[in-house]
């Protein structure tokens, strides 16, 4: 009877991550850089249910990650790690926001102060203070000087840039860099791909970087070297709206789960 039991709690706890393939692969170490958009709630038949992470999964998230003793960064934990070549805290995660939503505001940011975390928000600078679901520039000045909230390029107008001519190119990175230095006063060293790796090529990357970023960012998923040298974008894992909590710690320990 107690070998039949002990089977049955084995099962119960194994079988959920069994089909996701990337259960079978060995955990590995690195950067792990989490990439998230929405803070809130959503319905299953909601286009941006997968996009959406309730506050309590997502606390609930964050304790896991310091349960397995991962630290939160920033961006200058990054900088002083390639520099130095120390492998300092041994298991960084990066939190990373796409798109400038304006939940990240009301349900994030609190949040943030709450477990005294630092997130990394990529704005979409033609969006800020222009559409109702995006942030402000007050709101954005307000996480900034917090010290817990670090602003990054997402360009200007969300546009796939591998569709638009280098010149058009040039235009988003650096016109949507200069905006966000001149609202908030210090510089923009972080940009993100829209449409993930479907968004930039082997064109695009070059001509990204001549805008002075020292970090670029794709949806491509996977764990970073660490330290980190910059000679690729960085990876990030993808923890999405409706997965359980098994499929986060294959998200955090391996760069993927069942995607």
């Amino acid at each position: 009877m107690t070998l039949w039991l002990l089977g049955a709690v084995l099962l119960a706890v194994l079988l959920p991550a069994a089909y996701r393939w990337q259960f079978w692969r060995l955990p590995r170490k690195g950067l792990l850089c989490l990439m998230y958009h929405h803070i809130g709630q959503a319905d299953p038949a909601d286009g941006q249910f997968a996009f959406t992470i309730s506050p309590q999964r997502f606390g609930q998230q964050l304790d896991m990650l310091r349960r397995h003793g991962f630290t939160p960064v920033g961006l200058d934990v990054l900088t002083c790690a390639a520099q130095t070549g120390r492998k300092t805290p041994s298991r960084p995660v990066l939190l990373t926001f796409d798109d400038g939503h304006a939940d990240n505001y009301t349900q994030l940011f609190p949040l943030l102060k709450k477990y005294q975390v630092p997130a990394l928000i990529f704005l979409v600078t033609d969006f800020i203070g222009q559409k109702p679901d995006y942030l402000t520039w007050p709101q954005v000045r307000e996480m900034q000087q917090s010290g817990l909230a670090e602003f990054g390029s997402h360009t200007c107008s969300h546009v796939r840039l591998r569709t638009i001519s280098d010149e058009e190119i040039r235009r988003e990175a650096s016109g949507s860099k200069k905006e966000i230095e001149q609202h908030l006063g210090v510089p923009c060293r972080a940009f993100c791909y829209p449409f993930g790796s479907g968004g930039f090529d082997k064109r695009v990357r070059p001509l990204v970087r001549e805008a002075g970023y020292a970090y670029d960012f794709s949806t491509k998923p996977g764990l970073n070297p660490w330290p980190y040298k910059g000679k690729k974008t960085l990876l990030r894992a993808f923890p999405r709206g409706g997965e359980s909590l098994t499929d986060f710690y294959i998200q955090i320990t391996r760069g993927k789960s069942k995607f």
